[in-house]
């Protein structure tokens, strides 16, 4: 692959690999691991990518190291919960919901006030709901919702049909609606994050 065109997907892309990483994956360091490979993987491919299709293959390559990814730390999990320690370790869950915690602190701190810390814990659980969903679920809601990606061009990256990414996207929604409304009994369907 001729090095401009793959500086200009680089930059071109790089933002959304990135996010779609994050929202998949929870973590920042992991989801820039990933992005990095994501692009390596682009430049050892070198010509076989058309550049007109390179976002689809960027976000299914993305979607699946992400997958592998998670795999691997529940592997690790298991082997830590039964006592067995494999390589590094992971950084914890607790770990991750305490800096989660200490960013919606930082919030506050900063004098934005009480509204916007409970906003932020909001979309935090929201995120979090997204997270806890079934792949292709948890793929295409990311997609759909953080990236605006079109159906169509959800079912071109994930390659599904549109009705299956139509189906899916339904169930996700009212997953995270019905998990969110279940936490906030008090909330209306809209204020419970209710999609059109």
């Amino acid at each position: 692959m001729d090095r401009r065109i793959f500086e200009n997907l680089l930059r071109e892309h790089k933002d959304a690999i990135y996010g779609f990483a994050f929202y998949l994956l929870g973590n920042a360091e992991d989801a820039e691991d990933v992005t990095q490979d994501v692009f390596i993987s682009l430049w050892n491919a070198g010509e076989e990518i058309e550049v007109k299709a390179a976002k689809w293959w960027l976000l299914r390559v993305c979607k699946n190291a992400c997958l592998d990814l998670l795999r691997r730390r529940k592997v690790r999990q298991r082997a830590k919960t039964d006592g067995k320690v494999l390589g590094r370790g992971r950084v914890g869950i607790e770990h991750m919901e305490s800096a989660r915690r200490e960013q919606i602190l930082d919030v506050s701190d900063a004098g934005e006030g009480a509204l916007q810390t409970e906003l932020a814990m909001d979309m935090e659980r929201v995120f979090e709901v997204m997270r806890g969903l079934k792949e292709p679920q948890q793929s295409i809601i990311i997609l759909r919702e953080m990236h605006d990606l079109s159906y169509e061009e959800i079912a071109e990256t994930l390659e599904l049909s549109m009705s299956a990414v139509k189906v899916y996207l339904h169930r996700a929604r009212k997953k995270v609606r019905d998990t969110f409304a279940a936490d906030n009994p008090a909330a209306t369907p809209h204020q419970a994050g209710e999609t059109t």
